[in-house]
């Protein structure tokens, strides 16, 4: 026991001689080494801020660039598609250009065409105007000269009819003529006298005086034929017409014998016919290089 409290004491001892050395300086290499550590965790946690900082930047300018980047792809494809659109609009309008042009082209013959058209027209018009009214000149020609004979178609010496297109004064032979004669009887001159002094008043018209026999062979006759009789008779009756104040130049005889008969009456067929000839301004223009200047020239 006394060993124990011995110790003790020792023990106490010891602890008073600890506690009387002087005591220990400022732990300052703690505290710099505190601040060291302190100032690095700070410093590392303002990085790693800083750091996320800038990483939530980059992710949002990512996104960002990911979003314009989207736009930008909308936007080039809406162009391209509106390029798209563009050419084929522009081919498109080409495409109906061309096809204006042709219309209007086509539209431009017409036009051209039609105003041919209408000036042929109207040249047609002219000279139908004139042809109607030569026509009608015609007409009051033959109603006149109808007036004008009246007294010898009624009393059966001349017949006016229409042959070839031609007004014909037809005459029958036994009026004028003795059968198998081409002496003009006294009362035939008389006759053909009358219808000279009528016709000479159609001035710058030809007439053809033509002679027809019946199909009766001539029998101890001066006149070889029938062919020869009536050319004989035609040219004494053209005589007649010219005592009567017609222009030689005018009148033309012409014999047709038995050729062109009228129909089986053999007293029809034997006459004398004097055709109007139409006039020159009625008749139709001919080609420039079949005319002959050296025919109309005056003699």
């Amino acid at each position: 026991m006394a060993g124990k409290r011995d110790e003790t004491e020792g023990e106490v001892l010891q602890k008073g001689a600890r506690s009387s050395k002087p005591p220990r300086g400022f732990p300052w290499r703690l505290w710099l080494y505190a601040i060291l550590m302190t100032g690095a965790a700070g410093a590392g946690g303002w990085f790693t801020w800083q750091y996320r900082s800038t990483a939530n930047d980059a992710v949002e300018e990512r996104d960002a660039c990911r979003e314009n980047l989207g736009k930008s792809a909308a936007i080039v494809a809406d162009k391209t598609k509106v390029g798209d659109d563009a050419m084929k609009r522009a081919t498109d309008c080409e495409g109906e250009r061309v096809k204006d042009a042709a219309a209007k082209k086509q539209l431009e013959n017409q036009l051209a065409q039609l105003s041919t058209n209408l000036n042929a027209s109207k040249e047609e018009l002219a000279t139908l105007r004139a042809q109607r009214a030569e026509t009608e000149k015609r007409i009051a020609q033959v109603e006149d000269i109808q007036k004008q004979f009246a007294k010898m178609i009624d009393t059966g010496q001349m017949k006016v009819t229409a042959r070839r297109g031609s007004l014909v004064l037809s005459l029958p032979s036994e009026v004028l003529f003795a059968s198998g004669s081409a002496d003009v009887s006294e009362k035939g001159q008389i006759s053909i006298i009358e219808i000279g002094v009528t016709l000479k008043k159609l001035s710058e018209r030809r007439f053809l005086i033509v002679g027809h026999t019946d199909d009766v062979p001539l029998k101890n006759s001066v006149f070889k034929d029938n062919w020869e009789l009536s050319t004989a008779r035609a040219l004494m009756v053209t005589r007649t017409l010219v005592k009567a104040g017609m222009d030689p130049k005018y009148v033309i005889a012409a014999g047709a014998g038995e050729n062109d008969p009228l129909g089986k009456d053999r007293a029809k067929n034997r006459r004398i016919e004097i055709f109007l000839m139409p006039a020159i301004n009625e008749l139709p223009p001919l080609p420039a290089s079949l005319q002959d200047k050296d025919a109309d020239k005056p003699k």
